[in-house]
């Protein structure tokens, strides 16, 4: 979807409301971890004040996983807010800051649905955890300590002090 700056010129000011749906199936094929997706609906508007461009609103989707410390399958329901400022690409404002988050436009029209994915994309976790303090999987007997508490030592000791250990035993 893209929204026609003359439009918005002729608003004078006044939003422009917009609502689209992202292809699910690309969004899936871009990030590695998840493993299915709802279509994602985003609502927002669009408006021009003075010389530049704000586009802002919400997406939400439910999204699969699989936890990447216990390895059981749950679902993420995301509520993502976007919000970006645009400024023609000759606009001397851009120039001037170039730290600043003003993205330049090329042409008569905002592309909403390349910088809707990459945002999207760019809330996803790289490591998703079912729950914040997911105990995850055993590294000894592979129990899901989240479910059945596990009884093995998982003392790592740096093999170059192993004897060190052993000295301290004698010394009790």
């Amino acid at each position: 979807m893209n929204i026609k700056l003359a439009e918005l010129e002729h608003r004078k000011g006044e939003a422009l409301p917009f609502q689209l749906t992202l292809d699910a199936a690309e969004l899936k094929g871009r990030h590695n971890e998840i493993r299915g997706i709802t279509p994602v609906n985003a609502e927002g508007e669009a408006v021009q004040l003075g010389n530049l461009y704000y586009v802002k609103g919400s997406m939400k989707a439910d999204v699969d996983f699989v936890c990447a410390r216990c390895l059981n399958p749950f679902t993420h329901h995301a509520a993502i807010d976007f919000s970006e400022t645009f400024a023609l690409a000759d606009d001397p404002i851009i120039s001037e800051d170039e730290d600043s988050d003003i993205l330049p436009l090329e042409g008569d029209e905002i592309e909403l649905t390349a910088l809707l994915q990459e945002d999207f994309l760019l809330a996803m976790p790289t490591f998703p955890l079912c729950e914040e303090d997911c105990k995850g999987l055993c590294p000894s007997c592979g129990v899901n300590r989240n479910e059945v508490a596990c009884s093995c030592k998982n003392e790592r000791i740096d093999p170059r002090l192993a004897g060190l250990a052993d000295f301290f035993k004698d010394s009790k």
